[in-house]
């Protein structure tokens, strides 16, 4: 081998010494500055009495869910295992109700319109009716497609609602008399189901969006 040739072969070695080098500081720069961003972007962890500022009460164990057949506003049949996958926000009302439901119901599609696409997609909304009777699958798909269309209803006989209204610990009961014009009265709470389809606790009315995100976050991260 002539010199020139040895000098050539050392060169071509430490350019791609310089090359590896540069690609590994690179590579390290991609995953510090990828770990700094999933830091910053990422829900800090709350204590419970930081979630309870928040309105967020998280029971002390998720809880199991009873048997139950209901109907979704499409119709089709819809039990605990329906509720698994996704984390769902349920909140007890009716198409009837004057006021606390469409108020309730404007700030949840502000508070999803607020969550990333990704979150978006892993996070159901639902309005559970407390008024079976008048809320067919037709009324409540009418009605919750004027919110979000991506908001699902639930409906069934009024014995079942009652049950699973009970089991998330959202009470309600119809207010005597009035005949067809009668009123429910109901908690304005909104009832949290984890992806395992177990009751992990709910958020206390009144909503404040930014504190239902702040809380909703840390908790999707964390529990």
């Amino acid at each position: 081998m002539t010199e020139d040739s040895a000098n050539n072969g050392g060169a071509v070695e430490r350019q791609r010494g310089i090359r590896l080098t540069v690609l590994a500081i690179v590579a390290v720069g991609i995953v510090l500055v990828a770990g700094f961003f999933y830091a910053a972007t990422r829900a800090r962890m709350m204590t419970a009495e930081e979630l309870k500022s928040q309105g967020a009460y998280l029971y002390e164990n998720p809880r199991s869910l009873p048997n139950f057949t209901l109907l979704n506003d499409r119709g089709e049949t819809l039990t605990p295992t329906s509720l698994e996958g996704k984390w769902n926000l349920i909140f007890f009302g009716f198409t009837y109700c004057p006021d606390v439901c469409p108020t309730t119901l404007a700030q949840l599609k502000a508070f999803y319109q607020e969550l990333e696409p990704a979150v978006q997609a892993d996070t159901q909304i639902w309005l559970s009716s407390v008024d079976p009777a008048r809320d067919t699958p037709e009324q409540l798909h009418s009605y919750l497609d004027f919110f979000h269309p991506a908001f699902r209803g639930i409906t069934g006989d009024f014995l079942e609602i009652h049950r699973f209204a009970t089991s998330l610990n959202i009470p309600f009961t119809k207010v005597p008399g009035g005949g067809n014009n009668y009123q429910v009265e109901h908690s304005a709470n909104v009832a949290l189901v984890n992806p395992k389809g177990h009751s992990v606790g709910f958020f206390k009315a009144p909503l404040e969006i930014s504190k239902l995100k702040r809380a909703y976050l840390s908790i999707r991260e964390y529990h």
